[in-house]
């Protein structure tokens, strides 16, 4: 799965997960589209009180697309002894946000002026793990003073009741079609919430684009019904995960699959001749692109996806991604575009690895940079890691034997330091370099770091040789034993060099 499609899986999988059944404190607010760029920035304060974290730091974290789902650290506190926090941003609309501690996290939105005031918790066991959310683990976040009126009290109460009614219909409408199942679900739904169309609306919007993804399942032979219905506007609601979530599904490879765009045309140009005009204008001519702004998103969002194909030419899926950052009418798309661009070259091969500095057990900095020049596989590992540990026995043996070709790092990711330093001292049978990854939590994210065993292959040019390289237990003694053993010579009595 390339990164683009990693990154739209996490978006199905976050709105699944549905981030509105934590009651969130939220102000009911959306400007008119074409001026959101032009509204003057307002702080928003988030305070609140996490004592569970004491002493650990909190992050805020904002999504400015929902294309790519590219997360963006905007401001950091350390939570006080007393569990007390203080977060400020500058923003000029409406986003999608999360709250960071660890790898734990909640979202919600923020709103420009807003303040928000949180009390924070979380089961002690699930937040030691470097993976919660695989395990139903969220930070707990309520606000100081709910109020039910609020946004987002009420999306949360249409997210509980769709989903539940939703259930009992499923097998009818996903399965079997069933037009007579659809109606009587849509009527219990129309009875009970306003499904209308009114995109300056949030709320309203939400629930639209909730229900349109319900209609799209079962009226999926019939795409023009659909696209007149939810897409066939002068709005493109970029903030709004209901209505991208929407956009992701319909879109989903769609110069690729639609019947009226030729596979010719994207050869042409995509491989033999890069050319944006060409393109944009010749799938024009599919109604379901005849809207500029959704034409140009749709391309943006298939190149992505056609970078890990094959058939496509890396080179110039790049070039043309790279002139529609430089030339695009519309503002909101080279962010977009850029975001894009990174995705396909994140952990790639020969892309850069992402720096950091990690601590040796003394305390003392350590940085991978000086290993430049040498071949370089880093284990991530925590003490109480079993796996991990057998890795090590099957390490030092290879650590000897190659000792002159690749250097040999374990990064730990114990959240405790402590766990680290007792964990070099029971082990001190293992030799070779030890650091700790010092809470650099984004650097994880950058890495996609959210399991272990894990390990990774830097080449002597500081570059990403491997993201997925194989493990101690399952095959880098052999690939080692190909890449740095010096293949012998065929013996050739007749050369003059074997004569006596």
């Amino acid at each position: 799965m390339n990164n683009l499609c990693r990154k739209i899986a996490t978006v199905r999988l976050w709105l699944n997960i549905r981030f509105f059944q934590i009651p969130v404190l939220f102000l009911l607010f959306l400007a008119v589209q074409n001026l959101t760029m032009a509204q003057k920035q307002n702080e928003v304060l988030i305070t609140g009180k996490a004592p569970f974290a004491a002493g650990k730091e909190i992050r805020l974290i904002i999504f400015d697309d929902l294309l790519t789902y590219t997360p963006i650290t905007v401001a950091t506190d350390k939570i006080s002894k007393d569990g007390f926090f203080r977060l400020q941003y500058k923003t000029n609309r409406i986003k999608v946000a999360q709250l960071a501690i660890q790898t734990s996290k909640a979202e919600f939105y923020i709103v420009p002026g807003n303040h928000y005031d949180f009390i924070i918790d979380m089961n002690p066991d699930l937040f030691q793990l470097l993976d919660p959310i695989s395990y139903g683990g969220f930070l707990q976040i309520q606000p100081a003073n709910l109020d039910t009126n609020e946004l987002n009290f009420k999306i949360k109460k249409f997210d509980l009741f769709f989903e539940k009614i939703t259930e009992s219909f499923y097998p009818d409408i996903v399965f079997r079609k069933n037009v007579k199942a659809f109606d009587s679900l849509s009527q219990i739904i129309q009875t009970n919430f306003e499904v209308q169309y009114e995109p300056l609306d949030f709320y309203k919007s939400h629930i639209f684009y909730s229900y349109a993804a319900l209609e799209q399942i079962m009226y999926q032979k019939y795409p023009e019904k659909i696209y007149r219905k939810y897409l066939d506007n002068e709005y493109v609601l970029y903030d709004n995960p209901a209505y991208m979530a929407f956009f992701h599904s319909f879109y989903d490879n769609y110069l690729y699959t639609s019947p009226r765009i030729s596979k010719d045309i994207l050869t042409k140009y995509i491989n033999e001749n890069p050319d944006y005009l060409g393109i944009f204008n010749e799938v024009g001519k599919d109604p379901f692109l005849v809207n500029e702004r959704i034409r140009e998103l749709v391309i943006i969002k298939n190149l992505g996806e056609f970078y890990e194909d094959h058939q496509f030419s890396k080179k110039n899926i790049l070039q043309l991604l790279n002139y529609i950052k430089k030339n695009t009418r519309f503002p909101e798309h080279k962010d977009i575009v850029e975001h894009v661009i990174n995705v396909t070259q994140l952990l790639h091969p020969n892309t850069e690895f992402p720096k950091c500095t990690l601590k040796e057990v003394s305390g003392v900095d350590f940085k991978l940079e000086k290993l430049k020049g040498k071949w370089v596989y880093i284990q991530f590992f925590t003490s109480n890691c079993e796996d991990c540990i057998r890795e090590m026995m099957i390490l030092k043996e290879l650590a000897q034997e190659y000792k002159d070709s690749i250097v040999f790092v374990s990064v730990s990711l114990d959240f405790d330091f402590g766990d680290f330093s007792d964990f070099r001292q029971s082990y001190k049978i293992f030799d070779w370099q030890f650091v700790h990854f010092d809470y650099q939590f984004e650097w994880l994210d950058a890495l996609e770091i959210n399991s272990l065993p894990d390990n990774i292959l830097i080449a002597p040019s500081g570059k990403l040789a491997l993201r997925d390289v194989l493990s101690p237990e399952k095959g880098l003694t052999t690939f080692l034993k190909r890449k740095f053993t010096p293949q012998e010579k065929e013996y050739n009595p007749l050369s003059p060099h074997n004569q006596n």
